[in-house]
């Protein structure tokens, strides 16, 4: 299902589905955006910037994203406002411009929800290195239910914190297949953190 005229926020991290994530919100455009979904019930899609030029702005995103809903707010020092959104369902951006009000929006295209699958035995060493790092940045993002045996939820908290270029998260993303993202998270890992994946096993 196709839906068109979606507020995007552009960001260099990105949540997914089942994802608890705090964010800080101060421009005009996103205020007006936030205070508009809590107003309708409605949510707004987080998408990683491709390139961020500081002159101009941001309109050069990936083509896949989350869409979250707003579950909690609060307003901070500064008249910040605090949000905290859920991860809903993948997302494909068909399409993206700016607004009069300079705020992204674009026509989007829903993704099914994955299938369970329990992580095949060679990958649970994923499992176990996510439940060692979580403590670590669980006040940054988090997650609302944990299953640490399904494979698509190891494979998106994975993608979600791991410290990678948006164009790698961007094709974990937009992989479909939670084994497939499994078996590439899993080079990843073995590569960036070898040694703490020595003392896992």
């Amino acid at each position: 299902m196709n839906n068109t005229n979606i507020p995007l926020f552009p960001l260099k991290s990105i949540v997914l589905p089942g994802g608890i994530f705090p964010l800080r919100i101060f421009e005009r455009r996103y205020i007006d955006m936030v205070k508009n979904c809590i107003k309708n019930d409605t949510g707004f899609c987080i998408v990683l910037v491709r390139n961020n030029c500081p002159d101009k702005y941001i309109d050069d995103i990936y083509n896949y994203g989350c869409y979250v809903k707003i579950t909690d707010w609060n307003q901070l020092e500064d008249g910040i406002l605090g949000i905290t959104v859920e991860g809903s369902n993948k997302v494909h951006v068909i399409n993206s411009q700016l607004n009069s009000e300079n705020l992204l929006c674009g026509e989007i295209e829903h993704s099914a929800n994955e299938k369970e699958y329990m992580i095949p035995q060679k990958h649970i060493i994923l499992s176990r290195f996510y439940k060692k790092i979580y403590p670590g940045i669980k006040n940054f993002i988090s997650f609302k239910t944990e299953r640490y045996s399904d494979a698509s939820w190891v494979g998106f908290r994975l993608t979600e914190c791991l410290p990678l270029d948006s164009h790698t998260k961007n094709i974990l993303i937009a992989t479909s297949n939670a084994i497939e993202r499994l078996e590439k998270l899993n080079e990843i890992v073995n590569r960036l953190f070898k040694s703490e994946i020595e003392e896992l096993k």
